[in-house]
């Protein structure tokens, strides 16, 4: 538990140094910062999209999430939690609200954020959240000089995200196969490649609407287990 307590004060200490750091950088460094941290994020989630094993499952598994998605709005219901949040601060300008999702759509979307608390759970191992760490540390750092404080407020529900996986991994774990996180990981880098778009202005993209299909591998491993047992 430790590490997890640690990576939410990595976000935290992040966006502190930001604002430390925003200090001594002009507008024009940051738009600039901005623009190259977004093609990172994109080629990031290149890579990681094509690291499917299953393609058709991440086209099945994107098309059922994003009927589901926006059937319910889950953009909306993020913003609008996200506006509830803006209201409780003083001072608060535009940037509170995407500041706030983007970066824990970056810090959540991704298999790290599922393996790392897992593996300290059942191996004791605390190599992968070590890493990501240092990664949010790093994404709170640059996203918190563009859009302000509010990049910190990821860090408590970070660490809710990861207590639930860390408390739940003996349950989960027979679930979440090596395979079934290797597609979900695909998924979530195809998200964040599309929300680098968004982040760019190429397209205008409602990323939280497609967060469903993550579902799509679990479901995939439960109905093959189902039918292998029959």
């Amino acid at each position: 538990m430790i590490y997890i307590f640690l990576n939410m004060v990595g976000i935290e200490v992040g966006g502190l140094l930001s604002r430390l750091a925003k200090k001594f950088i002009s507008d024009r460094q940051i738009a600039g910062v901005l623009i190259i941290a977004n093609l990172c994020i994109a080629v990031v989630g290149i890579q990681g999209a094509i690291t499917t094993e299953n393609a058709a499952l991440m086209i099945i598994s994107c098309v059922l999430g994003t009927l589901v998605g926006v059937g319910v709005d889950l953009d909306e219901k993020f913003n609008r939690f996200g506006e509830f949040l803006k209201s409780k601060f003083k001072n608060a300008d535009g940037n509170f609200v995407k500041g706030f999702i983007t970066v824990f759509m970056i810090q959540c979307v991704g298999s790290m954020a599922i393996v790392g608390p897992l593996d300290i759970r059942l191996k004791g191992d605390a190599s992968i959240l070590t890493f990501k760490i240092v990664l949010d540390t790093c994404s709170s750092l640059i996203y918190g000089a563009v859009y302000g404080p509010s990049v910190m407020l990821s860090g408590p529900f970070v660490f809710i995200y990861e207590t639930i996986i860390f408390l739940l991994a003996g349950a989960i774990h027979p679930f979440l196969t090596e395979a079934v996180i290797n597609e979900i990981s695909a998924i979530g880098s195809l998200l964040i490649f599309g929300m680098s778009l968004d982040l760019l202005d190429i397209l205008h993209l409602k990323v939280a609407n497609y967060l469903p299909a993550l579902l799509g591998p679990i479901v995939y491993h439960l109905i093959l287990t189902a039918v292998g047992a029959a």
